[in-house]
């Protein structure tokens, strides 16, 4: 059986910056470029994936950011 590392110090660096909200930004910018809209960062509480990108969010209580246009 594998066991998955939550505790974020515990991650890889190259996990590390795929976890953080500074990467989460860099893809939602890439998203809103190419397809101007709503584009929101999420935060989850999953530690492998703590931000997320959507342009159709269901929870709006987790959003961090919204790009608009």
């Amino acid at each position: 059986m594998m066991t998955i590392a939550t505790d974020r110090e515990r991650l890889s660096p190259k996990r590390q910056l795929l976890c953080s909200r500074e990467n989460a930004l860099r893809v939602a910018r890439r998203i809103f470029d190419h397809s101007p809209g709503r584009v929101s960062i999420l935060h989850t509480a999953d530690p492998l994936q703590p931000f997320r990108v959507s342009t159709d969010p269901a929870s709006p209580g987790l959003i961090v950011l919204e790009m608009v246009a």
